[in-house]
């Protein structure tokens, strides 16, 4: 195993020093974005670890950082929009940010690189790896861990060439699920994996201990097909009749919006159907306290949640 790098002056009594780079980060448009790449962030350093983070984002995306998030440098990247610039996106990545990491570990020496998924910034940490000689581990999130469904059949291939590389060349391949590391490793069997799951602050999420006769089902995400909002609509219009108290509250952005408005009403789920938008962090934890159950029938996510209360279970 090879030994930390040392400090200029050949010392390494210094604390661990990990350098994030992920495009999963909270951002003045949204807050509660990358909410679980920077709240860890905190006890980790209570832990004695010194944290760097390059949020980073191709220049067709730009986005400031919140202001509450913890400190973090923003990256702009340029990358080519859509599928077919996703496989070399993090070649663009690792050029841009290969100085500013050769600075950040010169005056301070980088013992890990933790990517946050494997494109872009998976690869742009094998780059860097190969370069510089730092250790790196890539998290994956989601089900679609070589980016094929993403990315289309044709450009698919390259992702898939890419993440191939990347899972290979990881020190770990950090899963969020039992069900995201099986697709890891039917892609990549010589791959060395964990399964860390997503963790949640119990002070800010937690159920009230009140009930009531609303029964409400909270889904909270982009609203895009892959995430199954529809999906939801038409299981909740096949029991409304016989859950008469049950309504759902639907928390995101995006193109789907018009179509899920549309779909509620051929249902006739007029009135217990709320499309409510971008809500922020704390809003998000108060209605989750009034929920039932939590749905994401999503089909390329790594993990679900589903909180029921004890009087729903029993029923």
């Amino acid at each position: 195993m090879s030994s930390f790098p040392r400090a200029q002056d050949g010392r390494d009594n210094f604390p661990l020093h990990v350098l994030t780079l992920t495009p999963f980060y909270p951002s003045q448009r949204d807050e509660a974005a990358g909410c679980f790449v920077a709240e860890p962030l905190g006890p980790l350093a209570s832990l004695g670890i010194l944290n760097s983070v390059f949020a980073v984002s191709p220049v067709y995306r730009a986005s400031p950082t919140h202001p509450n998030a913890p400190a973090s440098r923003s990256i702009r990247y340029f990358s080519l929009p859509g599928k077919w610039g996703l496989s070399s996106a993090g070649r663009l990545l690792f050029w841009k940010v290969r100085r500013n990491v050769r600075e950040l570990h010169r005056r301070r020496p980088i013992h890990l690189i933790h990517a946050h998924a494997a494109l872009p910034c998976g690869h742009a940490a094998a780059l860097l790896n190969r370069e510089m000689g730092i250790p790196f581990v890539v998290s994956v999130h989601g089900l679609d861990a070589f980016s094929v469904r993403q990315a289309g059949e044709c450009a698919g291939h390259r992702c898939r060439e890419v993440s191939l590389h990347v899972y290979q060349s990881a020190r770990c391949v950090i899963c969020v699920s039992e069900h995201v590391q099986e697709q890891v490793l039917q892609g990549s069997p010589q791959s060395k994996t964990t399964v860390v799951y997503n963790g949640v602050d119990p002070a800010l999420f937690s159920p009230e201990s009140k009930s009531g006769k609303t029964l409400r089902i909270v889904s909270i995400g982009d609203l895009i097909p892959t995430k199954g909002h529809a999906m939801l609509l038409r299981a909740i219009g096949r029991v409304a009749r016989e859950f008469p108290f049950l309504d759902c509250t639907v928390v995101g952005e995006g193109p789907e919006h018009s179509r899920l408005l549309s779909l509620s009403n051929e249902l006739m789920l007029n009135g217990r159907v709320r499309l409510l938008g971008r809500q922020g962090r704390r809003e998000i934890a108060d209605l989750l306290k009034t929920a039932a159950v939590f749905a994401l029938p999503a089909s390329t996510r790594g993990s679900a949640v589903s909180t029921w209360r004890p009087w729903l279970a029993a029923r």
